[in-house]
């Protein structure tokens, strides 16, 4: 009797509920609301900061932003119902799409209380999203326009706050915060993972693993904005170079970016947050829990490779005779804010050797682990790489007399995965070398490692720049910048399944 009554209830739910969403659609449809809640959340924080900072009117203009996206957003959730449950192409479809709007529509906000052209505002948008760290609030005048865009030092405490938030919730992914809204939106929890690319369980669910990476992000960030005040950083820069540091994002305060401080303390606190954020963080989370586990082995590879560029670097500056802070000192950090992804510098890299840039090149585009804020090709993809080559010498010279226990980080390595690599490894060279190539093109006065130093930069998501990146630059520079940012960020493959799943869809 009891359950017959439950049963009838349940019944009357779905009926009420269904009178109350008239409306019931294709899933993908529904969820198409999500970048404006996430953009609506990165004002609404930004404002919160403002407020604090005494910043009252762009604050205010920006806590109106914020709420009216939020309000279109869950108000748009509410009122559709989906016809069904959403497939893995439509996630994937999902993903690519957040990644291009979410930049879009936060940055609307910013180029009305700025004032300044739309073009602006987005590249801001999308290289705080895409957590890369180039900027145009250089204080130059915009060509195209004839506008002047003020210098980071001239911004409002509100706009430089939105810059930190944009980048903290882009290092740790939008696909992860809109299971924050799994509870409102239905997004199906499995389907996080595989959209994003970028997932692994930290729990037993995906749930719980979600919820966990949440709590090591932020206490990573209040670790790390900890080390930064005691290091001698004030109380709001320290909060707010954590932020940029723990998602790999590189957004500074200053103009002269960690330069600006020239304190040998808080660069190497800087150096030890910019390499946590680029490190596995299931691994991270196992070590400080003491869970049991087969590690990847990123961590060490990642240590591995900032120690022998480091070392190379250093003798490179040496030989060169480029040292503004010392050559040991300038090597280990802008290496390791290169390998990371960071982009925090203490240099201006635009007079720094050429052939210094070209060896950040390649390190920019290898990258950190695949489990955290980093981009670019991955330490764990790169162990592939190196240990396939190491197996097909030791085929050449032993023939079938040794048998090959093809595995990474414990992980056994198949034909179909060692494809996979190969194949975004590729992508990854094609797009720098094509990236290079058009601003060569459109910048003919610039040399052709400075074309590809900007391009690895913004590919890898790193924000190291050579000048290239400036309120100077014409519309179509930055709208290059604008779509290899982008395309780094979900990598180009991710782009391309995207495009095929969505060709998929059509086609039903």
């Amino acid at each position: 009797m009891a359950g017959r009554e439950e049963t009838s209830a349940r019944l009357e739910a779905v009926a009420r509920r269904q009178r109350h969403l008239p409306l019931r659609v294709n899933p993908l449809l529904r969820y198409t609301s999500l970048p404006f809640i996430v953009a609506g959340l990165s004002h609404v924080l930004a404002g919160i900061f403002g407020l604090f900072e005494g910043d009252h009117n762009y604050s205010l203009q920006l806590l109106a932003w914020g709420s009216i996206f939020i309000a279109v957003g869950y108000a748009w959730i509410n009122f559709m119902e989906p016809s069904r449950s959403i497939t893995r192409e439509e996630a994937i479809v999902l993903v690519a799409y957040s990644w291009v709007t979410t930049p879009i529509i936060s940055a609307l906000p910013v180029y009305v209380s700025l004032g300044i052209p739309f073009i602006d505002a987005w590249f801001e948008s999308v290289s705080g999203f895409t957590a890369t760290g180039l900027t145009i609030f250089t204080g130059q005048v915009n060509p195209d326009y004839g506008v002047y865009i003020p210098s980071i030092e001239e911004l409002p405490a509100s706009i430089l706050w939105w810059r930190a938030v944009t980048e903290w919730f882009g290092g740790f992914g939008i696909v992860v915060m809109f299971f924050t809204m799994v509870r409102l939106g239905g997004l199906p929890a499995h389907l996080v993972g595989f959209a994003e690319g970028r997932f692994e369980r930290l729990e037993p669910s995906i749930a719980r693993s979600l919820r966990a990476l949440m709590e090591l992000y932020l206490m990573l960030t209040i670790m790390g904005a900890i080390g930064l005040y005691l290091a001698g950083m004030t109380p709001s820069d320290a909060v707010y170079h954590s932020m940029t540091g723990i998602a790999t994002g590189g957004f500074s305060t200053h103009t002269t970016s960690i330069g600006f401080y020239d304190s040998l303390l808080i660069e190497s606190v800087t150096v030890v947050i910019m390499l946590t954020g680029a490190m596995n963080f299931a691994d991270l989370y196992a070590i400080l829990k003491g869970i049991p586990r087969r590690f990847s082995g990123e961590i060490q590879s990642l240590l591995a490779v900032a120690f022998l560029a480091s070392t190379a670097a250093a003798v490179m500056l040496y030989t060169a005779g480029w040292s503004p802070k010392g050559f040991l000192r300038d090597a280990i950090f802008h290496v390791v804010s290169a390998l990371t992804g960071t982009g925090f510098g203490i240099d201006d890299l635009s007079s720094a050797p050429p052939d210094f840039k070209a060896l950040l090149i390649p390190i920019m585009l290898i990258g950190g682990s695949i489990f955290s804020t980093s981009s670019g090709l991955k330490q764990y993809r790169l162990m592939v790489i190196v240990k396939s080559i190491l197996w097909s010498v030791s085929e050449v010279i032993y023939g079938g007399r040794r048998v090959i226990a093809r595995s990474v980080g414990g992980r056994p390595v198949t034909i179909s995965e060692l494809q996979n690599v190969i194949s975004v490894a590729a992508l990854l060279t094609l797009t720098e070398f094509a990236g290079a190539l058009a601003l060569s093109a459109l910048l003919p006065t610039r040399s052709f490692v400075d074309a590809a130093f900007e391009t690895a930069s913004a590919l890898a998501n790193v924000g190291l720049s050579v000048g290239i990146t400036s309120a100077a630059a014409s519309i179509p520079v930055k709208l290059v910048l604008i779509v290899i940012m982008t395309l780094g960020r979900l990598e180009v493959a991710g782009f391309l399944f995207a495009l095929a799943s969505l060709a998929k869809m059509l086609r039903r």
